[in-house]
């Protein structure tokens, strides 16, 4: 009894162990748990702390950039208003700008107007004085006005100028003469005409001279006829004169008619052919130049050119190398060297004309070059290639340069050839002042004038007193070598047609 109640007791204790042991265990499983739970709650409560701290970074960042935005545009409106401020400013300004220079304008119309007054009082003043002195007038007053300003430029640059110019100059001439070496070509006052037999001579003299005369009277030269085998001479000054008569001439003895209403025929048509050769000659030296704006009218009076000289230097050749040397001088100091071809060529074309139309030949060439619309350049170059006192331009002091290379360079030019030209030109227009002549020409280098006058309104008797008026005249306003001879004619032709 006592044993079992020993063994029950020892039972009931070692259950009570387990229980406690159980007990134990239990607790300590709920204590891990709680720790676990606990650690696991303070892990998820640092996550969702980090992530609250997270979410309200990203909200405080996003504010801030939404305030800074809200900044800068209010800066931004701030700036525009500014600008729009400043530009009112300006607005503003230019309009009171505006203001004054109206009232300026009207204070410089105001003082135009009694400028053109006070003009208007000169002009009346003027009017009184003669051309020369008005120029006069003129220049001192502009020469008053700029003297200052010109000769603080001149002072400014003179010393420089001095330096470069002698240099420069020689440069520029000699690139340019070096461009063109043309040759020289003297016209003289005969030409020669080869005929098949001395026979034909009897027949260009004609019975009583008839022939002779009627070729001479309507081609305005001499025909010589001598004892040099098979040969005649054409004599005249006129280049454009022999050249027609010479045509005339070779026409006659081809056609073997020869006699006075043939050769006046033949003359007729070969000055008409003639004016076309005029055009072709033209048309050659502007196709030579490449000059292609030319008006129709002057190309004929620039072929003409080829029959006149001055000095004895041709001037349809002096032209052409004038043309050329100035375009060369141009090209080296860099203005319009086609503009320069025109007025080179066309500087001198006043002498093709200077026999029919009274005034110097610069006059003549300005007056033709305005007449067909050429430009005031060109006109320019025309009118003052010699130096005339006028304010010119660049283009014509080129010009004047390159028309001074042509005529001194070496055999370029033989004074006594122009004096008798000169000579002889005023002969002929003496002569042709004289009422009652038809024609007038200068022959055998002058020493005779050959008259032909109208035989309705000049007499025989008046014929003789007019032939002697003449030689007085010739005597007392020209200076010839020798002797005259004044040969007057007066011829009565009646024509009548049976029909």
């Amino acid at each position: 009894m006592a044993l079992s109640v020993v063994v029950f007791f020892l039972w009931e204790n070692r259950k009570v162990g387990k229980a406690n042991s159980k007990s134990d265990t239990i607790l300590q499983d709920a204590e891990t748990k709680k720790d676990r739970l606990l650690f696991e709650a303070r892990k998820e409560s640092d996550e969702l702390l980090r992530e609250a701290k997270k979410e309200a970074s990203e909200i405080v960042a996003k504010s801030e950039k939404v305030e800074k935005r809200a900044v800068e545009a209010e800066a931004r409106i701030t700036e525009r208003e500014g600008k729009i401020e400043k530009k009112f400013d300006e607005i503003s300004q230019k309009q009171d700008d505006l203001y004054k220079q109206e009232d300026d304008l009207k204070k410089t119309k105001d003082t135009l107007k009694k400028k053109s007054d006070e003009l208007d009082g000169k002009l009346a003043e003027l009017s009184k004085l003669s051309e020369k002195d008005a120029r006069k007038l003129f220049l001192k007053q502009i020469g008053d006005k700029y003297e200052d300003d010109a000769k603080g430029v001149i002072i400014k640059h003179k010393k420089k100028l001095e330096e470069q110019k002698t240099d420069l100059a020689k440069e520029i001439v000699l690139k340019s003469i070096q461009q063109y070496a043309g040759d020289v070509t003297s016209e003289v006052t005969t030409t020669v005409i080869q005929i098949p037999s001395d026979d034909l001579k009897g027949k260009l003299i004609g019975k009583e001279g008839r022939n002779i005369s009627t070729f001479e009277k309507n081609a305005g030269v001499a025909l010589i006829i001598d004892d040099t085998p098979d040969t005649v001479f054409i004599s005249g000054f006129d280049l454009f004169r022999r050249y027609v008569a010479k045509k005339s001439l070779e026409k006659l003895i081809e056609d073997g008619r020869i006699q006075p209403a043939r050769i006046e025929e033949v003359i007729r048509t070969t000055e008409s052919e003639a004016d076309v050769l005029l055009k072709e000659l033209g048309m050659k030296v502007l196709d030579e130049l490449n000059i292609n704006d030319i008006p129709e009218p002057i190309i004929p009076i620039i072929g003409k050119l080829r029959f006149r000289t001055s000095y004895g230097q041709n001037m349809l050749k002096h032209s052409k190398e004038v043309a050329i040397i100035a375009e060369a001088i141009g090209r080296e100091i860099g203005v319009d060297t086609a503009l320069l071809r025109r007025g080179g060529l066309l500087h001198d074309i006043g002498k093709a004309l200077d026999h029919d139309i009274e005034g110097t030949h610069p006059e003549i060439g300005a007056k033709l070059g305005r007449k067909y619309g050429l430009p005031e350049e060109v006109v320019d170059m025309i009118e003052n290639h010699h130096g005339e006192p006028f304010s010119i331009s660049i283009y014509a002091a080129i010009v004047q340069v390159a028309d001074a290379i042509s005529s001194v360079r070496p055999w370029a030019r033989r004074e006594a050839i122009e004096q008798y030209l000169k000579r002889v030109q005023e002969m002929e227009a003496l002569v042709q002042s004289f009422s009652g002549v038809d024609k007038a020409y200068a022959l055998s280098a002058g020493r005779e004038v050959r008259v032909f006058v109208n035989a309705e309104t000049v007499s025989d008797m008046d014929a003789q007193n007019t032939a002697k008026e003449i030689a007085e005249n010739i005597e007392q306003n020209l200076q010839y070598p020798g002797e005259v001879k004044v040969s007057l004619i007066r011829e009565m032709r009646c024509i009548e047609y049976a029909k």
